[in-house]
């Protein structure tokens, strides 16, 4: 009887055991895998933001064509100013000199009380300002889009090739935007122009230089 005893309590040891193992393992596949580390990736460089106006560096031996020196009114034909600037317009496609002297624009000491308007897109042959320029200068351009919600861009051509040497992106004409105003290398002595496409543009003033 007692041998009977010892041998139903080591089967009911062992039945224990073994739920208890079996439940361990359960319990071990139940939790999840840790999840890997993330690989740490490297930090993108931020692109640079435009130069301001007043971080452009002023230019030397500067020949420029400014909005306010200019008579107001339509421009229907080639209009010349001093160090070989034009106005270049046909009755056709004719530009505006503008009075903004109500809501001036200031850019560094410049104020400008009145504007160039492209009165819309312009070519090698109308709507544009043109002028010489060597190489080693700087065109500087200040511009805005005559739109208030699209920029626009303004094309620096050389008139002779029709070789574009750069485009200046116009912001829109917000009332609360500044001037765009961006720099174009020259690397070749020749005659060029700007012009705006994909509407009208706002020339304030061209400065060449270096």
């Amino acid at each position: 009887m007692k041998k009977s005893v010892l041998v139903i309590s080591a089967v009911a040891s062992a039945v224990l055991m073994m739920a208890f193992a079996s439940c361990n393992k359960k319990s071990e596949a139940a939790a999840p895998a840790p999840a890997p580390a993330a690989e740490a990736k490297p930090a993108e460089a931020a692109a640079p933001a435009p130069a301001k106006a007043a971080e452009l560096k002023p230019l030397s031996d500067a020949r420029y064509v400014s909005a306010n020196d200019i008579d107001k009114g339509v421009v229907s034909t080639s209009l010349e100013q001093p160090d070989g600037f034009v106005l270049v317009a046909t009755e056709e496609k004719a530009m505006e000199v503008q009075s903004i002297a109500d809501v001036p624009k200031t850019v560094g000491s410049d104020v400008f009380t009145q504007r160039i308007s492209t009165k819309g897109s312009g070519k090698v042959d109308y709507r544009n300002i043109s002028f010489p320029a060597k190489a080693g200068e700087t065109i500087r351009c200040y511009a805005l889009s005559s739109s208030k919600t699209d920029s626009r861009p303004l094309h620096v051509v050389n008139v002779e090739s029709g070789e574009e040497i750069g485009t200046i992106t116009m912001l829109p004409d917000t009332g609360s935007n500044p001037v765009t105003v961006e720099d174009v290398a020259v690397t070749k002595d020749g005659k060029y122009c700007v012009y705006a496409t994909s509407g009208t543009g706002y020339i304030y003033q061209v400065i060449v230089g270096k």
